[in-house]
Formats: structure tokens, sequence, C-alpha cells
């Protein structure tokens, strides 16, 4: 506690007695407080989500690009998840679900092709795309085995959640060299096929 008796001297008695009475000390103006924020622009704002984007894992990232049981170029491909009833995996084994969409592998390294099929998936459910075709072409000549492509699907689809059920294509939409996709509804074309049961 401070003893009022002897109170310190102001700082212009301290610096006189330090410096002596002819030198006289700078007062210098109040420093404004610059430390304002700005909104981000648009520009700005779209940077950001680009580069919050590119951050967020994608997909295809969980996908190997070792294949761990192979199959033949001619021999079928045919998967479907706990659930899918009999007679929807029928049906789409005869090829009387119309793709809504395909996508097309052929040219396309194992990498490129990773990235290609997740993308695909994803944009057909996020789309309400119900079936799709995957060309992956039979591989006959593909190193280190023949039918690369057509392994890798087959090994990919069914990690990807989307994906309810998937099998060889029919000769008329491409034979072995094409599989069908069953991909599950999305949120909204839940919500959508309710209204129209409604109305019923």
């Amino acid at each position: 506690m401070r003893d009022n008796a002897n109170p310190e001297p102001n700082v212009e008695e301290a610096f006189d007695e330090l410096l002596g009475d002819d030198v006289i000390p700078l007062k210098g103006e109040k420093v404004a407080n610059i430390r304002q924020t700005f909104a981000p622009t648009l520009a700005q704002r779209e940077r950001q989500r680009a580069a919050a984007a590119e951050q967020q894992a994608s997909p295809a990232d969980d996908l190997s690009e070792f294949v761990h049981d192979w199959i033949e170029p001619s021999d079928p491909i045919s998967w479907r998840r706990d659930g899918v009833q009999d007679g929807v995996f029928r049906s789409l084994k005869r090829g009387q679900y119309t793709p809504g969409a395909s996508l097309n592998l052929h040219q396309l390294t194992a990498p490129q092709a990773r990235h290609a099929v997740a993308k695909f998936v994803y944009e057909c459910f996020e789309n309400g795309v119900r079936n799709a075709l995957i060309i992956h072409g039979l591989g006959k000549q593909s190193k280190p085995r023949p039918g690369l492509l057509k392994n890798l699907c087959r090994q990919w689809l069914p990690e990807l959640q989307p994906v309810l059920a998937v099998h060889s294509a029919r000769p008329e939409h491409g034979g072995a060299g094409c599989t069908y996709v069953m991909i599950r509804k999305n949120s909204a074309a839940k919500i959508a096929n309710k209204e129209r049961n409604r109305r019923r």
C-alpha cells in the first residue's frame, strides 16, 4: 500500500531529475485504434469455400487400387446390399431399369477411374438418379492382369455408401464390359415419393 506522506514523483519530475532541465520530453499524440474488421468480399468468400472443399475428404480416398479378389474379364459382376429385395435385384439383372446416367472409363488410368467412379456415384445420388451404367470394358490387354478396371469397379462399388446393388449388364447394354449400378434414394427423393403416395 502506497504511503500518502511520501508520494512518488510524477513522470515529468522524474525525467527532469534524470536528464536535466534543458531536455524536453516529446509528447506524442494518441495513437488511433486501427484494428477494424472488414467483411470479406464475394471473391474472398468463394476462395475460402473452394479451399475448404479441397480439404474435405473425397469418397475416392478410401478406395484401394490393389485388387484383392480377381475375376476373369468375361465373368459376371453381381452384388447387392442386405435389404435389397429379390424381385428388385432380379429386375436389375434383367436390365429392366433404364439407366439414368452412364460413365465411360475407357482410356482412364486406375487412379483416374477411382476418382471418376466415386464422383459419378455421388453425383447420381445427389441428383436422384436411381439406376446408372458404368462402362469399364473387358480390359483383356490391361496390366498387371486382364480386366483391371472391371475388377476395380467390382471392388469399389460395394464400398460406396449410395450403392445398393450392381450387376453385369445385358448384351443390349454392353454385356460383361458394363455394369448396372442401383443407387439409394436421397432425402429429397424420399420426401417426394412419400408426397406422391399420400396424394394417391
